[in-house]
């Protein structure tokens, strides 16, 4: 995002935080996100940034999974990009 914090937290504050977002939920989305436990995400396959998935996201597969699994799978492709250390995520 190359911003430090106190810009991060204007943007979060700014309302826009729904345009990260844009083209990547399907219908019934905040029902299925509502009934998953706090210890929970959702797995999505194809990935909801892949091209396959774009092409029709409400017909990508979804299930619950522990968030340890969600974040897990962040971290890996954070070191394959060659991002960042994640720190403590990327021990999920």
């Amino acid at each position: 995002m190359e911003t430090g914090h106190s810009g991060w937290v204007s943007w979060l504050l700014s309302g826009r935080l729904q345009t990260v977002y844009d083209g990547m939920r399907w219908p019934g989305w905040r029902q299925e996100a509502a009934a998953l436990d706090f210890e929970q995400g959702l797995s999505v396959c194809p990935f909801l940034w892949s091209e396959e998935a774009h092409a029709d996201l409400a017909a990508t597969s979804r299930r619950p999974v522990p968030m340890r699994e969600v974040l897990g799978v962040a971290a890996d492709f954070g070191r394959q990009m060659g991002s960042s250390d994640p720190g403590f995520l990327g021990d999920a």
